[in-house]
């Protein structure tokens, strides 16, 4: 057991005193409600105009898209679409649907509804509408077959069709709604719909009554509860409050292994944790001044102390499991000397100061921030910690009001086009919110975009990340695990190498 501190038992008081009825037993020996703790609330459900993570994998218990990735990440499996095709050209995509696929309201999935998702998606401005900026036009050709028609063939185009803002929502029930509407009641046809949303509390969601495969999903409630701090969300999986956590800080695994009624789950990611520079404003407008900072950053050391050797160094920011990550890229190490001549060229002075932003109740940002400091003390950068909570971090670093932040990403399809848009793009989402804008590498990203002979794709995404590496708008750290700590009475658990939770079979027996 880990140790109860006076603050965190407090914390799980005032936490579970707003739930009280929490994980009933069922009739047949099973639970009749799975209750996970989380470390981020969710804030947005519209799957157009969010792009957080806690978001995402709220409501993609509820919503379904054409087709999915699979547990891998490295593929597709059908989802609402049982089969799909390309014309000779490239150019026409023709998607048929399952019949049997039923809103949470009762209304059947039609192409109608497709049609109005993916013509809200393509123009609605939202941080994903690059997904379908190839799309020319989208067309019914009967109630159950879509054509979507492309201004030119889109290598990444399938991977775009299963991406989280394809979701597919009711156009009856949504046609008329607001951006908070569709926010608030979310309407899909997947395994849950949401019946209550304490924001920044809890989601509760219930079995959908029409879902497609009878006696699923297995438990007929799903409780998303949010417990930030580490520690509280780690006792309160182990006063047996909730049946699962995500993210458990890697400094308690072993803790946690040591309790026989807890399983620990390492599972395969596309997560590529980094620090973010804010390139925007000086001093670190300053190539040489962040170049110095990633060779005077030990990646090794990092994931020795945060990750307890769980994890891998990062070398490019591609995720290694992603196609086309360049095994061969020259990449930061360790070099003090090089550190020290980069920051003499870039003529900032003897001694600079940088203010880093740091997430309350994040042990592993708070301990890679603080092993940043000291190692860029080394090279006489002075590193200043802010702790802030999650929500005003946010804020500010969307706001480009910051320096320093150490944060993370997952890649949610199999193609590298989505995190290179994200990260290396202004128009998309400010470069990944680091000011960066680089005509070369804008270029390199429509390139990768359509270019459909993959050995040349490779080159385009080899010279993207080389191009990465010099430029250094971010310092890539470590790939890691996602972590979740488990009730060993849970079964059927499974967390997408893309990041979902899938709940659909999971059973918590007695």
């Amino acid at each position: 057991m880990l140790r109860v501190t006076a603050a965190a038992a407090a914390a799980i008081g005032l936490v579970f005193g707003l739930f009280p009825a929490i994980s009933p037993t069922g009739a047949a020996g099973f639970k009749t409600v799975i209750s996970f703790g989380v470390n981020r609330a969710a804030d947005d459900l519209d799957p157009v105009t969010q792009d957080a993570n806690p978001n995402i994998w709220a409501y993609m218990q509820i919503y379904q898209q054409l087709l999915r990735v699979n547990a891998a990440g490295d593929g597709f499996v059908p989802d609402l679409a049982t089969s799909w095709k390309v014309s000779a050209d490239g150019k026409i995509w023709t998607f048929k649907l399952r019949p049997d696929a039923v809103f949470s309201t009762g209304e059947p999935v039609t192409s109608a509804d497709v049609v109005w998702t993916f013509q809200r998606a393509h123009d609605l401005d939202g941080p994903w509408q690059w997904a379908l900026e190839p799309m020319q036009a989208i067309t019914a050709l009967d109630a159950h077959t879509v054509a979507i028609t492309l201004k030119e063939p889109f290598a990444p185009f399938l991977s775009d069709v299963s991406l989280f803002s394809n979701s597919i929502g009711s156009v009856k029930a949504f046609k008329s709604a607001s951006h908070e509407e569709i926010s608030n009641h979310p309407i899909g046809s997947g395994p849950y719909m949401l019946v209550d949303w304490k924001k920044g509390e809890q989601l509760t969601m219930r079995a959908n009554p029409h879902y497609y495969t009878r006696g699923l999903p297995r438990t007929p409630e799903l409780r998303i509860i949010y417990i930030p701090d580490d520690n509280t969300r780690t006792i309160a999986l182990q006063s047996g409050r909730v049946d699962g956590i995500d993210y458990p800080p890697f400094s308690l695994l072993s803790a946690l292994r040591g309790d026989p009624r807890i399983e620990v789950q390492l599972n395969p990611s596309t997560a590529v944790q980094h620090v973010l520079l804010n390139v925007s404003k000086a001093p670190l407008n300053n190539v040489k001044l962040r170049q110095a900072l990633s060779y005077a950053t030990d990646r090794a050391g990092i994931v020795k102390a945060v990750l307890y050797g769980n994890g891998t160094p990062a070398t490019s920011f591609l995720p290694i499991t992603t196609p086309f990550f360049d095994k061969g890229l020259k990449a930061y190490t360790l070099d003090l000397n090089k550190a020290q001549a980069l920051l003499r060229e870039a003529g900032v002075g003897s001694s600079v100061t940088l203010h880093a932003m740091v997430q309350s109740g994040n042990a592993d940002a708070q301990t890679a921030t603080t092993l940043l400091k000291a190692m860029w003390s080394k090279i006489g950068v002075n590193l200043e910690i802010e702790p802030l909570d999650r929500a005003a971090a946010t804020q500010r670093m969307r706001n480009l009001d910051y320096q320093v932040y150490v944060g993370g990403w997952t890649n949610d399809v199999p193609d590298p086009s989505e995190l290179a848009a994200y990260e290396f793009d202004y128009v998309t989402a400010k470069s990944y919110h680091t000011g960066y804008q680089s005509a070369a590498m804008t270029a390199l990203i429509k390139q990768g975009e359509r270019e459909l002979d993959t050995a040349k794709r490779r080159q385009i995404y080899y010279k993207m990340q080389e191009l990465a590496i010099a430029d250094a708008p971010l310092i890539w750290l470590y790939y890691a695990p996602y972590t979740d700590a488990l009730n060993k009475n849970m079964r059927g658990f499974v967390q997408l190498a893309t990041g979902p939770w899938i709940f659909t079979n999971v059973s918590v027996t007695q």
